[in-house]
């Protein structure tokens, strides 16, 4: 699989401090050779991730940075690199393309596997680490998102991250490593990956043709993230978002069922909508918090967990409950 290395020579502007701390000490012979980058989704972890592989692997790196253009930049990018192991929830699946900047959510929703990445790629990628580099130098496998490791899986891969092959470097990419077993985060050298400030990621939207006015619009409902808040963009989730919000008030104020409100939300990505429940019911209690909504907080947020987890739970049940709860009378929360 492609690391699209044509889109990741440069570091994102937030990232430029967190890629020349790593950079240096890849200068000096002291990157870890198990490296879990971890953070918020949708600020760039993927793609320093890709940039730190292309680097390690390039053979004419230039202040530090891939070249783009020598054999193995091309060969990365063309996605057969023999010396660049992805293990994600898509490997072994003929025909799927990973590349998150190429799939919009829409399209993803119909093609994407299972969130799992399950003990047959791991066990392929620690055969992957014993091995001698094909082209004499390092070894580098990814993985992505590590928290889709099943149990069997984040176990077989302990002892390789204790002992990795010589000249190996293995890097992790995590949106929730808090879900990580305990013994494979201790045996990785942990990078926080931060949010950049607001206006630093209006900025970066600017040229990517997102207006001030609605940049700011999906990186309400965005945690903040730019990368996050680019894709809602390009699939105008700002007015799908809009119509989600009115579904949520017009259930609340009982100007429509639970039961065909849940019918609506579930047609759309459950973790997305969850995720904009969360912003508006912050945004609308923040300034009188109340119990009955950080209780309700609470329960949207181990729905996400739930949703985001493997188990692959029924969507529309779970917003059924959830709605019944946003029914009653306890709070004037989204009555507005």
């Amino acid at each position: 699989m492609s690391v699209n290395a044509a889109t990741v020579l440069v570091p994102l502007p937030w990232q430029s401090a967190l890629w020349d701390s790593l950079a240096e000490r890849k200068l000096h012979n002291r990157l870890p050779h198990a490296l879990l980058l971890h953070g918020a989704a949708g600020i760039g972890k993927g793609r320093l991730a890709r940039l730190l592989v292309a680097s390690l692997l390039c053979e004419n790196v230039q202040q530090q940075l891939p070249c783009g253009g020598c054999h193995a930049c091309q060969m990365l990018a063309s996605g057969s690199h023999p010396d660049f192991f992805l293990a994600d929830a898509a490997y072994g699946i003929a025909g799927f393309d990973d590349d998150d900047d190429k799939k919009s959510k829409k399209t993803k929703k119909a093609t994407a596997p299972s969130k799992q990445i399950k003990i047959d790629c791991i066990r392929d990628l620690i055969h992957f680490s014993t091995q001698s580099a094909h082209q004499g130098g390092k070894r580098v496998a990814l993985i992505e998102p590590a928290e889709w490791l099943n149990h069997n899986a984040a176990n077989a891969l302990l002892k390789t991250l204790e002992e990795p092959g010589a000249d190996t470097h293995i890097i992790l990419v995590s949106h929730q490593p808090s879900r990580l077993l305990p013994t494979l985060r201790s045996r990785c050298q942990a990078v926080f990956c931060a949010t950049p400030e607001r206006e630093q990621s209006l900025q970066w939207l600017k040229p990517q043709g997102v207006a001030t006015e609605r940049a700011n619009t999906v990186l309400d409902f965005s945690y903040q993230a730019p990368l996050k808040a680019l894709a809602a963009a390009n699939d105008n989730l700002d007015v799908l978002h809009q119509e989600v919000i009115k579904t949520l008030q017009d259930c609340r104020q009982k100007k429509v069922d639970y039961l065909s409100a849940a019918e609506i939300l579930s047609k759309h990505d459950a973790a997305m909508v969850l995720d904009w429940w969360l912003t508006f019911i912050h945004r609308q209690a923040s300034a009188k918090p109340e119990k009955f909504v950080l209780q309700f907080y609470d329960e949207l947020l181990a729905a996400r967990r739930k949703v985001l987890g493997t188990a692959n739970p029924n969507t529309r049940m779970l917003f059924e409950t959830l709605l019944i709860t946003w029914m009653t009378p306890h709070s004037k929360i989204g009555a507005t």
